[in-house]
C-alpha cells in the first residue's frame, strides 16, 4: 500500500540519503521478502532495523501521523508502507531502478 507518509521526501534518522531505504525488522517476513527482491534485482539499498533504531521508528510514526506497518520502503522520494511485490516493482521501475 502506498503510505500516507508524505510530509517529507527524505530518509528518516541518521542514515545518509539513498535512492532506496528499507525500514523494518529482522523478524518480519515481509521485510525479508522486500530485501530478497532488492538483492535479487541488484538494487542497492540501505536497511534500517527499527528494533535497533527506535528514533527512526518514532520519526516514521510522526511522519505517518500514527502507527506504521512494517516494512516502510523509501524509493526516490516516495514512501511505501507494507508494499506488495507489484507496488514495489512499479515504484522501482518508475524511478528507473529496475
Amino acid at each position: 500500500m502506498v503510505a500516507p507518509i508524505n510530509r517529507a521526501a527524505r530518509t528518516v534518522g541518521t542514515v545518509a540519503p539513498a535512492a532506496v531505504v528499507v525500514y523494518g525488522n529482522r523478524w518480519c517476513g515481509i521485510t525479508q521478502m522486500v530485501r530478497r527482491l532488492l538483492d535479487r534485482a541488484g538494487v542497492p539499498y540501505q536497511y534500517v532495523d527499527l528494533d535497533l533504531n527506535p528514533q527512526a521508528r518514532q520519526r516514521l510514526r510522526w511522519l505517518a501521523g500514527g502507527d506504521i506497518r512494517n516494512p516502510v520502503v523509501y524509493i526516490g522520494g516516495q514512501w511505501l508502507e507494507q508494499p506488495t511485490i507489484q507496488e514495489l516493482q512499479w515504484a522501482l521501475t518508475r524511478h528507473g531502478l529496475l
